[in-house]
């Protein structure tokens, strides 16, 4: 007689855990989506940026790990692991709030992080030792037709002597070998608000998601 209500609890308890299962697949796969839009700009900016990234991917690996376990507990009827499984979850969700909340945070300050990165990379522009900078500067400005980081003279201000009087080749549209201020290619926009609005727009995918998880996993709880 008491078979049948047990079942469905365990029934229930195994449902709960696939949703979790399910859940920590969706944080692994959204953090690693903004981790791979972002890591093109992290010799760039040389900032721990993608922090909250990297945390939700951890979160996800963990809840999708604790949740197999679950599962397996709740099939097993084994009360010690669905209890540690209960208690993970908790502390998980917190962590999950946690690295939401910093990806809010991080929103706000995100303009006045990029532009101070960006003038400070300018240094290392040409440097052999650091390659990647140069890479990402003449991808940026390539890809989104700007110069410097609120305008062309920028470059003049970080390297005064290899950019008195011209400019990046990539700072012109056709990558003319002399780019200067007469070029009738040259960008004269900043690149800075275009490399803004990429880390706003992941970052925010990171909040959001991480909230909307942390949502229905208390509502289901």
């Amino acid at each position: 007689m008491v078979s049948g209500p047990i079942n469905c609890v365990k029934y229930l308890v195994f449902i709960f855990n696939l949703i979790f299962f399910l859940f920590g697949i969706t944080l692994v796969a959204v953090g690693a989506y903004v981790q791979t839009q972002l890591s093109a700009y992290l010799d760039f900016l040389s900032t721990n940026i993608n922090g909250p990234a990297i945390l939700l991917i951890i979160v996800g690996l963990i809840i999708f790990l604790v949740s197999f376990f679950g599962c397996c507990g709740a099939v097993k009827e084994n009360y010690c692991m669905v209890l540690t499984f209960s208690i993970l979850m908790m502390v998980l969700l917190v962590c999950q709030i946690g690295g939401a909340i910093a990806g809010f945070v991080y929103s706000n300050d995100i303009k006045q992080l990029v532009t101070t990165q960006m003038k400070k990379s300018m240094v290392n522009y040409d440097d052999p030792e650091k390659g990647g900078v140069t890479k990402t500067w003449d991808t940026v400005q390539t890809k989104w037709h700007c110069c410097g980081t609120d305008n062309p003279d920028d470059w003049t201000t970080a390297q005064p002597d290899k950019f008195d009087k011209a400019y990046p080749k990539s700072c012109c549209d056709d990558q003319i070998e002399t780019c200067d201020s007469s070029s009738s290619t040259l960008n004269k926009q900043g690149c800075v608000s275009s490399v803004e609005d990429i880390f706003e727009k992941n970052v925010y995918y990171i909040g959001a998601v991480g909230i909307a998880l942390a949502v229905i996993q208390v509502s289901l709880v």
